[in-house]
C-alpha cells in the first residue's frame, strides 16, 4: 500500500533550478512507494505547464503575486525564456530597485508572505478529506516552510524540512535581513519551524553543519545530507557523430550576481585568446542565464575586449541549457572566493552531460566533490589560472580526448539515488 505525501512547494512550477528539484523529486517518489499530493502557487505566465505524472496530483491555491504586482506597478510584463526570432538579449544586469527594498524591510521571511494564509486553508482541507503519511516542504521561499510546520502541528503529522540555502547565517544575510531587528524576527521564526519539524535534511555540508551548530537543541534527529542532483532522463540525446565541426565553445548556464560575477573569468578568457591567438570563429563562451546587481557588467566586457567572442542568450527553458551543456567542451562554474558553504547547481548537471568543468573557487566542497568525481579543473580566482585551464581543455577538445569521470563516484550525484534517499528520510520521519 503506497504511502501518501503533502508535498508544501510554493516553487514546484517555477523554472529555476528549485521548481526542477521538486518536480524531479515528485516524479520519482512514486516509485518508492510513494503518493504525491502538491500543493503550490496559481499557474502564469512565466510558470512550467503542468505534466501529469503518475502518482502524483497537483494542487494550486491562488494569492497575491507580489513579483507581478511590482512589475505592473512598472508597467513591464513578466520575463521568461527567449522566445524563438526573438531579438538578440545584451548581457546586461539587473539592478535592485524599490521592490527589492520593500521585499527586505517588509515582507517578512519573504515574499511569497501572502501566500501563507490561503495555502493552510487549502492544505487543512486536504488533511481533512484523506490520510498523509508525512509533510515535506523545501527552503526556498521560507514561507513554505511556515505552512508546513503549521499543518504539521495542527493535524500531528510528521514534517520533514529540506534546506536548498541557508535562511539566515549566510555571508549575504544582510540582503535580506536589513537591521538586527530583521535579523531576530527571521532566527525566531526559523527556530520554530525547526522545532515543529520531525527531520531536516541539507542539500550541502555547509548548510547541515550551520544548522546544526546554530539550532542543535531543538532539533529532533541529527541534520541529513542530500546533494543536490542531475536526472539521466532529461538530458537530450547527444549530437549524432560526424557533426559539422563548432568552434571550442565553454558555456555558463545560470546566473551572474555581485557575490558571483564573471570579471576574473573574462580577463583569464582575455589571456587566454591572446596567447592562443584565436578568432571568434575558434573560440565561443555562451551565456544562458542572467545578471543582477552587476553595477561594471557591460564595462567589464567592453574593457576585456571579449564581445566578439559571446554569445548572450539570455533566459532558456531547462532542456535547452542542458542542450547547451552537451555541445559544450567545457562548462563555467562560479563560486564566490568568500562562500565556503554553497554549491551551485550546475555543477551536477553539468556532471550529468559529462562535460568537464572550470570551477572558478577556493578550496571548499565544491573542489571536493570535483576531486572525487574527476568533474574539470579547479581555477584560482586570477586571470593566469584561468587561461591555463582553459588552455588544457582547449587541447584536450582539438585531440577528441573525452573527460576521465569517476563514473561510480557521478553516479552517486544521479537522481535515482538521491530519490531513495530521501524515500528512507520520509519513511524514517514517522517513526
Amino acid at each position: 500500500m503506497k504511502k501518501r505525501v503533502l508535498f508544501v512547494a510554493h516553487p514546484y512550477l517555477d523554472a529555476n533550478m528549485g521548481g526542477v528539484r521538486l518536480r524531479r523529486i515528485a516524479r520519482l517518489l512514486p516509485r518508492f512507494g510513494w503518493e504525491v499530493v502538491v500543493l503550490t502557487h496559481s499557474q502564469d505566465g512565466t510558470t512550467v505547464p503542468v505534466r501529469e505524472e503518475p502518482g502524483v496530483r497537483v494542487v494550486e491555491v491562488a494569492a497575491m503575486d507580489l513579483t507581478r504586482l511590482y512589475q505592473r506597478m512598472r508597467g513591464g510584463k513578466d520575463s521568461g525564456p527567449q522566445q524563438p526570432g526573438a531579438v538578440k538579449p545584451e548581457p546586461t544586469a539587473k539592478k535592485t530597485g524599490l521592490s527589492s527594498e520593500l521585499n527586505r524591510w517588509l515582507m517578512i521571511p519573504d515574499k511569497q508572505i501572502p501566500w501563507r494564509r490561503p495555502a493552510i486553508r487549502k492544505g487543512a482541507e486536504l488533511l481533512r478529506a484523506e490520510n498523509y503519511d508525512v509533510i515535506f516542504a523545501s527552503l526556498d521561499p521560507r514561507t513554505s516552510l511556515l505552512v508546513a510546520t503549521h499543518l504539521a502541528e495542527r493535524f500531528r503529522v510528521p514534517c520533514v524540512l529540506e534546506y536548498r540555502d541557508l535562511w539566515i547565517g549566510n555571508p549575504y544575510y544582510h540582503i535580506t535581513q536589513p537591521t538586527p531587528v530583521h535579523r531576530w524576527l527571521h532566527q525566531r521564526l526559523e527556530r520554530r519551524v525547526l522545532r515543529r519539524a520531525s527531520r531536516v535534511t541539507a542539500v550541502c555540508q555547509g548548510i547541515a553543519r550551520y544548522l546544526s551548530e546554530a539550532y542543535g537543541p531543538v532539533l529532533k534527529a541529527p541534520v541529513e545530507l542530500n546533494y543536490n542532483f542531475f536526472d539521466p532522463a532529461e538530458y537530450p540525446t547527444s549530437p549524432p557523430t560526424g557533426a559539422a565541426p563548432r568552434p571550442f565553445t565553454v558555456s555558463y548556464t545560470g546566473a551572474m550576481y555581485a557575490s558571483r560575477t564573471p570579471h576574473q573569468f573574462f580577463e583569464g578568457m582575455r589571456r587566454f585568446i591572446d596567447l592562443r591567438k584565436l578568432t571568434p570563429n575558434q573560440f565561443r563562451f555562451r551565456w544562458a542565464g542572467g545578471a543582477s546587481g552587476i553595477n561594471d557588467l557591460s564595462a567589464v566586457i567592453d574593457r576585456t575586449g571579449v564581445r566578439p567572442y559571446l554569445d548572450f542568450l539570455g533566459m532558456v527553458p531547462h532542456r535547452e541549457a542542458l542542450r547547451l551543456l552537451m555541445d559544450s567542451d567545457a562548462a563555467l562554474l562560479l563560486q564566490s572566493a568568500d562562500d565556503q558553504i554553497h554549491i551551485p547547481g550546475k555543477l551536477f548537471e553539468a556532471m550529468g552531460a559529462r562535460v568537464p568543468l572550470l570551477a572558478l573557487a577556493n578550496p571548499c566542497e565544491v573542489t571536493e566533490i570535483m576531486e572525487r568525481c574527476r568533474a574539470g579543473l579547479v581555477s584560482a580566482h586570477t586571470a593566469e589560472s584561468v587561461a591555463e585551464s582553459l588552455g588544457q581543455f582547449e587541447v584536450a577538445s582539438r585531440e577528441r580526448r573525452r573527460w576521465d569521470f569517476n563514473e561510480a563516484a557521478v553516479l552517486t550525484f544521479s537522481a535515482e539515488a538521491a530519490v531513495a534517499r530521501l524515500a528512507v528520510l520520509l519513511e524514517s520521519a514517522g517513526t
